[in-house]
Parts: C-alpha cells; structure tokens; sequence
C-alpha cells in the first residue's frame, strides 16, 4: 500500500465518486476528500466515502476549489504524520484514474523533493474543444509570460512533496486560479517539475465541471490582466506626457526621457506590489527597472525619431503607438524574468 495521501475536493459529487475513492484504497492508505459545501443533497455521497476510511474535512458553504485545497494542505500541515510522503490531488469527476494516480506516486518515489504533473494529450477525439482550446492557450500564454513551460497547465492530478506544502498553502487564489498561480510559485521557489502522461478522460464530455469559461479565465489569467492594466494606465501617462513636451518644444529624444521619468515610478509601484507581488529588496529592483526604463526609452526615442523621417506624413505621437505596443511585450518579459523574480 502506497503511503501518499490522496486529497480530492469535491462540490457537488457525482456518486460515480464512491467507487472510484473505494478503488484508489485499494492503493493508497489514506484518501482526504473536501466537502466543498455540497450540502444536505449530497452529503450522503460523503457519509459513504467516511465510512469506508475516508478523511472528511467539511466547508458550510461553497469557498472554490483553491480555497478546498488549501483546507486540505492545512490539515496535512496540523497532521504531519498522513502527509509526510505527499499528497496527490485528485479531481471528483472521474477524470483521474486509480491507475494514473499510481503512476503519479511511483513518480514521486523517484523524485522526492520534484512536484509531479499528471499531463493529459489533448490530441484525441474525446477531448471538449473548450478544453483543448483553454489548454492550448494557457500553455502558451504561461511560456511566454511566466517562464512556465509544462504541457497541460490546468491539470488537477498533481503529486505535492510534503516540503513544498506551506508554500502550497499561502499561495494566491480562492477558485480555479489557485492551480495556475501554483505553477509561479513552483517555479519562483525553483521547486523541481516531472511530468507524467496519463489517460485523457471526459465523463459526459465533462458536464460534472464547475469550470466558470469567462470568470474563471479571467482569474486564470489575472496576471496578465493586471499587467495591461498598470502598463496602460502608465502609458497614457506616459503619453500625455509626450506629447505635452513635444508641443512645448522638446525634440523627441528629450520628450520621451521626460515621459518615461513621470510614468517610470507609478508603473514601478503597481508592478512590483500588484502584478508580481515582487518580494525582493526594493533598492536593487528599482535600480533594475530603472535601467530598464532607459534602455526601453532610448529604444522607443531613437525607433520613433527614425521611423518619423522615414514617414514624414505621419505625426510622431501616431508612429510611437506600434512602437509601445512592441516594447510593452519586452519589457514584460524583462520584468518578470530578471526584475520582479523572486523566491520565498
């Protein structure tokens, strides 16, 4: 019998849950299943699983799926001797097979201080095109703008060392976006990733999914929002600026340093304690972003300057509009991999 905690929060189950968490103890020791705030409807499905040995930790009300494993990595925390190989996470929906969650933990045995990934193939038929188009564009999204490159971003079969579970339970997030913030703190803490395909499965091509599209999205990618969010508004600062100067005189080389000095510090601020939460000294971050700036300054002046002579017909506040967008793709990147990176 594996010694690996299995952890599986659970909003509204299925009763298909009761055979498969009576299978996986035929495994695993000891299996901890959140009741998620299910209520009276569903709670004979909870009083099957604890009479079969199951762990029940029970929330009143519906808190997320984030919030139901954090609860579940606390009580691994105040219990130290049931999680002290590990937990696995487990989705309800029958997604995850016992078979698959064998193959996590044997992972987990070779690998013991590594965070173990249960990574589907969303190149079968059985997949929902919103789940292999959400896929899709989360793992590019989160190359690009968090350095994490893993092959399924969203999934919930996921093997947690006992010693990265307290960074596991201060990590952001109450719903959905919990897992996808997870990823930046594997990576921020420098936490070791293994992989493991397992089988691709959609019961009822995944109707039983509490999965928001548009809000729970939103949270998903809330990183990337906040970040357009503070650049624009830094920007039209920035631009207001610019053009101020360019009417009072200011050559254009001299009108962007001046632009770039009245937005450089507002965007540093939200930046640093909004989009990437940077917990670094304060002193050396500015003094990076601030070679930044001039470095991202110097480039829009003199691409703006040239790009004006060779377009004489096009005002120079209209040429910096492309040039901005452009340089707002490398400054984040800049940002988040040298900037803001940080660890606990």
């Amino acid at each position: 019998m594996k010694k690996e905690l299995i952890v599986i929060p659970a909003y509204q189950p299925l009763e298909s849950l009761v055979p498969l968490t009576e299978e996986i103890f035929e495994y695993f020791e000891n299996v901890l299943v959140i009741d998620d705030g299910g209520g009276d409807k569903f709670a004979h499905i909870f009083k099957k699983l604890e009479e079969m040995g199951a762990i029940i930790v029970t929330h009143a009300i519906n808190q997320g799926k984030g919030r139901a494993l954090k609860s579940a990595i606390n009580y691994c925390l105040l219990n130290p001797d049931v999680a002290k190989a590990g937990i696995i996470t487990v989705d309800a929906d029958g997604q995850h097979r016992p078979a698959d969650i064998v193959r996590i933990a044997d992972c987990m045995e070779e690998h013991p201080d590594d965070v173990v990934l249960g990574c589907r193939k969303f190149d079968t038929d059985n997949v929902p095109w919103k789940s292999r188009m959400g896929n899709g564009i989360s793992r590019k999204v989160y190359k690009w703008a968090c350095g994490i490159n893993v092959s399924d971003t969203q999934t919930g079969l996921r093997g947690l060392p006992y010693s990265f579970l307290e960074i596991a339970a201060k990590c952001d997030g109450e719903k959905y976006e919990y897992e996808t913030n997870m990823l930046l703190d594997i990576k921020n803490n420098g936490v070791g990733i293994q992989e493991v395909t397992i089988e691709t499965v959609y019961e009822n091509n995944n109707e039983s999914s509490h999965f928001n599209p548009v809000m729970d999205s939103i949270r998903i990618y809330s990183i990337i929002i906040k970040y357009s969010f503070a650049s624009l508004f830094s920007a039209l600062i920035d631009y207001i600026v610019f053009i101020i100067a360019g009417a009072c005189g200011a050559p254009i080389m001299l009108a962007t340093y001046i632009a770039r000095a009245c937005s450089c510090l507002i965007n540093f601020t939200l930046n640093k304690n909004i989009v990437f939460k940077g917990k670094g000294n304060t002193g050396t971050q500015l003094i990076k972003y601030l070679a930044l700036v001039v470095v991202s300054g110097t480039i829009s002046g003199w691409a703006v300057t040239h790009l004006a002579a060779l377009l004489p017909m096009i005002a120079p506040v209209i040429i910096k509009i492309p040039v901005e967008i452009i340089l707002y793709l490398f400054n984040y990147s800049v940002q988040r991999a040298f900037i803001f990176k940080s660890k606990e």
